[in-house]
Parts: structure tokens; C-alpha cells; sequence
């Protein structure tokens, strides 16, 4: 049974489909059957998004729920909010993109910028027109298909509004600007300072003269200036008011993830990304305290956790910097029978850092432990009774998923196992308690006859690794997240070389 919305998300892409300049699939390179494969992949999805499930439903009814208390129309903005999330998940932004920038920091962006608006709009501090550029700028902010980096390029975001006809038909349609709505796009621009900010502001300048607002209207600019300032403001702000520490953990790990930063960094620059916040302070409590108290009390209360993080990690790299404590790796081999205390901690663990879109449910991830063929490396605490902090987790390739555009020549050869992702408490990272699991596992795949170990790595990594002479090849690259599959031939691995 196929539902005309999906007919017609089918045709959007079909349609858009056509101009290859348009395209970005993931990994590089795709074969032709591409095309037709990805919107197969995509029909499961489709169907649940038009059964109303799924988290990115419900964020689309409560914006178009709050747009219809502004007097929006709804059909307007369905066929919009439509638009842009089969635009992002076909072009490999959407359910299955490990970054920052995807559809649902969209989405989030534009439910919560419409709620901070509410009051403003009550109190006629902006109008209805200025309501319609808030949702299509948030919208759209990050529009980007064929984005280098997971950090959204204005100037890029630009070309795309430009050369959709459909988004210039909805702009069309409300009676909108398409100037000021890409000058509004360019204030989000971050962090908005020094030449960021001078080549933002230039170009804003420009296409206000564009939408025909005079140089002598520099109330009207100003005005528009600042409705952009407060998009930017709370497109920041969304994700870390609107749900709890957990969501504001993921957006910290896929924000660290696009820009490269090593994990241990997480806490200590999510701090100082909140004090920059500080500057805007104006801007700030414009945004927050136009939203609910539960909201603002979310903001604040996931802020005091960041930094509550960041001191206990300091106090405990002090421990391990002064030897007071020390990290040592354990080969669990007797996986059918894994102590309760240790499964469980590991379940810990892995619930509170586990972002990636391979991860398995907990059902399928005890059953994979308890495998006699699964490698598993932990992490302990010697001084604390041993007690378990991270590990390492891998088995035969055969038994993976692995990630679209991924091809493994090795597949069905039983001589590769694959490396999950290394989960290391908070605190932890970044005192060679990685290094250490990982040379761990390597050694202990080597000894069980695997000819290969395969994972799924930032480039950054990989690249800083092989220039240390670590054998490994990438084998699939994949952009703008930079989530690589490799491959460490293991005859070529001498593990005392790399202890």
C-alpha cells in the first residue's frame, strides 16, 4: 500500500534527482544503480513518517501546530517541512548522517525559534511576515547537500535556496522575500566575529539593497539584522532547552565528532561553548526567556551538568597524571559466562556515550557479548577493585551491517573482524585508556588468526595513525562527516612497536 504523500515524496526526489550537481550521497564512490537503490532504502522511513511515526513526525505536527496559532497556514507549511526532509535524508543528511547539521537540528531549530517567538509576536515586536521568515530561515539554515564539512557554508546554502524552485515557490507563496530570507540565513553565521562576522554582515548589506530597503532604512535593517541574530541565538539554543542531558550529550558528541575534537574534549568545549553565549547575553534572554520555565530550567540545568563533568574529569586525570591511580585492559574470554557486574557496567557505558547510527538494541548487544567468537577488551580502574570504565568490543565481519556505500572485498572470507566503536567513560579519555583498548583488541584478533580488523573511524584519526606507520588503509571514505571505514592489515601490525 503505497499513500500519495509518499507518491509524492517519491516524485520530489525523481525530480530533483535529475541534476547531478544537486547530489551528495554519502560515500564516493556510488554506482549508477544508486539512484534507485537509495530511494528503496528510503521507503521504510517514508512509510512511517506518513503512519506519524517516528521523532521527526511529532517535532512536524508541533510546528505546524504552533505555526496555526500565528495565523499560518498549515498546507503551506506541510508541504514546506516535506520538502525539506525528503531533501535532507535523500541527500544523506537525514536518519543515517553521523553529524551535527542533520534534518532533525532542523527541525528542533525551527519548532524552538517559533516558541521563542510567540511573546515577541504578541508584543508586536515582530510582525507576521517576520514570523514566516523565522520558520523558513530555520528551516533551512543548514541547507546544504553538498556540504565539504559538517559546518554548514552560508555562501553554499545560499546557491541551493537559489536553485530549488520549489523553496522559491513556497517564498513565492507567502508573500516573502527571497533577499532577506538568505540575509537572515547569513546572521547564523558562527561564531560571528572577526571575519566571519565582517563577510556575513557585507554580504547582508548587499541583499537588503537587493529586497530594495535603502541604505537611509537603517531601522528596517536593523530590524531585520536582529531577527536574524535572534534565529541564530536560538537555533543554538534548541537542542540543549528542549530536551534532557542525554539529547544535550548526543548534540555535544556529533558537534565534537564533525569538528574532529578528540572525546575527551567534550565537556571542557561545551563550556566554552555556553560562556560564548555569555556575549549574546542580550540576544539570549530575548530567546530564553520567551520559552517556558521547563525549558529555560533544561538550558540551565544541562549547562551545570557540562561543567560538573568537566571538573570531575579534571579531578580524575589529576589521579591518573599523579599515578594514584592507573588503567589497566582485561581480555575477557570466557564471554558465555561474563561476571553480572561487569555485563552490566558495560550496558552502563555503552547507554550513556552511544551515539552511533551501527549501534544495536540492548537485547542483540548482550547476545553479541556473550558470543564465544566476540572480542572483548575492558578498561579498569586497578586501585578501585578493578572496577570496568571502558572497552572494546568486536567480531567476525560477517556478522555486521555494515554502512551504506560500504563494500568489503574481504566479506564471507572469515578473516576480518570488526572493531565497534571504543565507549570509555567520561573522565577517562583521553590518558591513552583508547590506545591502550585498541592495541589490546588488535593483538588479541592477530592471535585468533584474523588477517584484518575493519571499523569505522573520523579521517582525522586514521590520518594521524598511518602517518605513525600504523598499517592501514581507508577503504571508504565517506563526507561531510568524515566516518571512514578502514582497514589494519594485521601480518604488517608489530603491537610493541605501538605500545
Amino acid at each position: 500500500m503505497v499513500f500519495l504523500s509518499d507518491l509524492d515524496l517519491m516524485k520530489d526526489i525523481k525530480e530533483s534527482d535529475q541534476d547531478l550537481s544537486f547530489f551528495n550521497p554519502l560515500a564516493q564512490p556510488i554506482s549508477r544503480w544508486y539512484e534507485f537503490h537509495k530511494r528503496i532504502r528510503l521507503f521504510p522511513w517514508w512509510l512511517r513518517y506518513n503512519l506519524g511515526s517516528g521523532r521527526e513526525v511529532k517535532l512536524k505536527n508541533r510546528i505546524i501546530e504552533l505555526g496555526m496559532e500565528f495565523g499560518i497556514p498549515s498546507p503551506w507549511m506541510n508541504k514546506i517541512i516535506r520538502h525539506a526532509i525528503a531533501e535532507f535524508s535523500k541527500k544523506g543528511l537525514g536518519f543515517d548522517y553521523y553529524g551535527y547539521h542533520n534534518i532533525y537540528h532542523e527541525l528542533e531549530a525551527t519548532y524552538f525559534t517559533l516558541l521563542a517567538a510567540k511573546k515577541h509576536y504578541s508584543d508586536k515586536n515582530f510582525n507576521f511576515t517576520d514570523i514566516k521568515y523565522l520558520f523558513l530561515a530555520a528551516l533551512f539554515h543548514d541547507f546544504d547537500p553538498l556540504k565539504r564539512f559538517d559546518k554548514p557554508n552560508e555562501e553554499e546554502v545560499e546557491w541551493f535556496i537559489r536553485k530549488d524552485n520549489k523553496i522559491k515557490n513556497f517564498i513565492k507563496e507567502g508573500e516573502l522575500n527571497i533577499e532577506i530570507l538568505i540575509a537572515l540565513i547569513y546572521r547564523t553565521a558562527y561564531p560571528f566575529r572577526d571575519n566571519i562576522a565582517r563577510h556575513a554582515i557585507e554580504r547582508m548589506n548587499q541583499l537588503f539593497s537587493k529586497a530594495g530597503i535603502s541604505d537611509d532604512d537603517k531601522k528596517t535593517r536593523k530590524h531585520y539584522h536582529d531577527l536574524g541574530w535572534f534565529l541564530s541565538v536560538s537555533e543554538r539554543v534548541a537542542g540543549y532547552a528542549l530536551g534532557s542531558f542525554d539529547r544535550a550529550m548526543e548534540l555535544a558528541r556529533l558537534n565534537a565528532h564533525g569538528l574532529g575534537w578528540h572525546p575527551s574534549l567534550i565537556n571542557k568545549e561545551s563550556v566554552k561553548y555556553f560562556s560564548l553565549l555569555k556575549e549574546e547575553k542580550e540576544m539570549l534572554d530575548k530567546v530564553l526567556y520567551c520559552v517556558s520555565k521547563k525549558y529555560q530550567q533544561n538550558f540551565l540545568e544541562n549547562i551545570a551538568k557540562f561543567k560538573e563533568g568537566w571538573t570531575k574529569e579534571v579531578e580524575i586525570k589529576t589521579l591518573l597524571r599523579n599515578n594514584e591511580i592507573s588503567l589497566v585492559p582485561f581480555i575477557e574470554r570466557n564471554n558465555e559466562k561474563i561476571d553480572v557486574n561487569t555485563l552490566d557496567r558495560i550496558i552502563e557505558i555503552k547507554d550513556g556515550l552511544d551515539i552511533s547510527s551501527l549501534a544495536s538494541n540492548k537485547k542483540k548487544f548482550v547476545k553479541s557479548i556473550k558470543d564465544s567468537n566476540c572480542i572483548l577488551i575492558t578498561l579498569r580502574v586497578k586501585e578501585k577493585e578493578n572496577k570496568v570504565v571502558g572497552f572494546a568490543k568486536g567480531g567476525a565481519l560477517e556478522q555486521y551491517r555494515l554502512r551504506r556505500g560500504t563494500y568489503d572485498e574481504n566479506l564471507g572470507e572469515n578473516n576480518t573482524t570488526f572493531i565497534e566503536p571504543i565507549y570509555i567513560q567520561s573522565g577517562y579519555w583521553g590518558e591513552k585508556g583508547g590506545h591502550i583498548l585498541r592495541l589490546q583488541f588488535l593483538n588479541e584478533a592477530k592471535k585468533r588468526g584474523y588477517k584484518f580488523v575493519t571499523g569505522y573511524v573520523h579521517r582525522d584519526v586514521l590520518t594521524r595513525r598511518i602517518e605513525k606507520g600504523e598499517p592501514i588503509k581507508i577503504v571508504q571514505k565517506y563526507d561531510p562527516d568524515k566516518l571512514d571505514y578502514y582497514r589494519t592489515h594485521l601480518d604488517l601490525f608489530n603491537y610493541n612497536l605501538f605500545i
